[in-house]
């Protein structure tokens, strides 16, 4: 009889906190889910009174963070949102497995305006089809990045640079994704965490550099661990011979979107903004073409032997 009143007064009191903190937020595990209704509101709240930051269709599929009382929090334009769970389907756990074995995935893990999948036209005998390419423009919005020579910005730069490189990246099959697509502020913890909740086979952050000292030149390419290693030096021999700029070579750095990222990841800076010569080069189209034709070399090259 006392263990049964006990047993009792327990169920009493997780009852009692149940009714008291129903708004309790509990951690998910970064399921997947089928966006099940056309139109589906995106808010910025866990509330149908929230403000509405966008919409996904059906066929998009989104990433669950967290739960809240009936809504999934995911990432949309690079910022929290919410959905209403009710309306998504279960499709299968998030994949965790180490990037270099996620060969050939046959979607992208989200349709939705962001992160932007750009790919539209990938055929199954596509070099890249299958490979989820994530492109980060680096800075935007309140943060401009550095300000270069004629006042150029590097947010802009960088933001031009990478839709040059995902429409390259497209024609040869590959699903690209961005962390940002237009002039919107997007932190460093947000840039990893939108890495880390897609199957992001590499992850490219593009920057352009600048010093006191306009004499200051060149291009470098950045990695944190050996495991990126490779893909740096794949994707930095193939842009020295396209782009006329100053080999800086292939460095290690304790950036935190590649130290804290799970999927290779490297970090660019194509040029000096700060420097007469290199900006005559930077803020032509066909600099950002060669650009992108490097890449998606080195890209090419960093999967066929791995």
């Amino acid at each position: 009889m006392k263990k049964l009143y006990i047993l009792l007064t327990c169920c009493t009191i997780i009852l009692a906190i149940l009714l008291l903190f129903p708004n309790q937020t509990y951690a998910a595990n970064g399921d997947i889910y089928d966006v099940g209704q056309a139109n589906l509101n995106v808010r910025s709240e866990p509330s149908i009174d929230a403000e509405i930051i966008g919409k996904l269709q059906v066929g998009n599929q989104v990433v669950e963070f967290q739960e809240k009382h009936g809504w999934v929090q995911t990432y949309y334009g690079g910022k929290e949102a919410w959905v209403a769970k009710q309306y998504l389907l279960k499709t299968t756990q998030m994949n965790h497995v180490q990037p270099k074995t996620r060969k050939k995935s046959t979607t992208a893990i989200t349709k939705s305006e962001q992160p932007q999948v750009a790919n539209s036209h990938t055929t199954e005998n596509s070099a890249l089809n299958g490979y989820n390419i994530m492109l980060d423009p680096g800075h935007g919005g309140n943060d401009p990045g550095s300000i270069g020579v004629d006042g150029y910005e590097e947010k802009i730069l960088t933001l031009a640079t990478t839709h040059e490189i995902a429409k390259q990246l497209e024609s040869i099959g590959a699903n690209v994704l961005l962390t940002r697509s237009k002039d919107e502020y997007v932190s460093l913890e947000d840039r990893v965490a939108i890495s880390k909740a897609y199957l992001t086979h590499v992850f490219i952050s593009v920057h352009y550099n600048a010093f006191a000292d306009a004499s200051a030149q060149g291009m470098n390419t950045f990695y944190y661990s050996n495991a990126d290693k490779e893909l740096a030096e794949n994707v930095h021999h193939n842009l020295v011979p396209k782009v006329n700029l100053q080999d800086r070579g292939v460095v290690q750095k304790n950036y935190y979107v590649l130290r804290n990222n799970t999927a290779p990841a490297i970090l660019l800076e194509l040029g000096f903004i700060t420097n007469p010569d290199d900006v005559s080069i930077i803020q032509t189209n066909q600099f950002k073409r060669q650009v992108a034709e490097g890449i998606t070399n080195g890209l090419q090259d960093y999967f066929q032997s791995n």
